[in-house]
């Protein structure tokens, strides 16, 4: 009985630990760009989603609202996002807005696809409090941040107008 249970243990083991080793193209890790990255595989494309962090391998996934889709951010250690999102990231904070991704993985169905964010407008940002504090609490980060290509921030000012002045922030 022993050695039938260390058998099916290493069976369902030893495919995880071939999966987990995996390594995805230096170009993608090393590269640290977005549009312009070696590892992109398909044409960009643009969406409404919810950007958070999660639980796995990687742990930054982007939802695409109105669908059961999920995407992956990688790499997994230092993810492609616009500097904006980067120092905002955290556990209990997601970002709903319109984002340009760039595919590192061909479309599966059944599997997550794997991507880097070129660029995040529209963005909205929910943050909820210790457990049991309060409500979330929602801001909204003006302009469109796009992944410049020395990984600093490049913000397009949104203009607003009220009556018949005109501002600019």
């Amino acid at each position: 009985m022993g050695k039938h249970l260390a058998i099916a243990f290493c069976a369902a083991v030893f495919p995880f630990t071939a999966l987990a080793s995996q390594s995805w193209p230096p170009t993608v890790r090393d590269f640290g760009e977005c549009l312009a990255n070696p590892g992109v595989v398909a044409p960009c494309f643009s969406f409404h989603g919810r950007m958070s962090l999660a639980n796995g391998s990687p742990s930054l996934r982007i939802w695409r609202i109105g669908t059961k889709r999920i995407l992956g951010v990688l790499p997994s250690e230092d993810p492609i996002v616009p500097v904006a999102i980067r120092k905002r990231l955290a556990f209990g904070v997601a970002f709903y807005g319109d984002f340009e991704v760039c595919p590192f993985t061909a479309r599966k169905p059944g599997w997550m696809q794997m991507v880097c964010v070129q660029r995040a407008s529209n963005v909205v940002v929910q943050s909820w409090p210790a457990e049991g504090s309060g409500p979330p609490k929602i801001t909204k980060l003006p302009g469109t941040y796009t992944l410049a290509p020395n990984n600093s921030i490049q913000r397009t000012p949104t203009r607003y107008a009220v009556g018949a002045a005109d501002f600019r922030r």
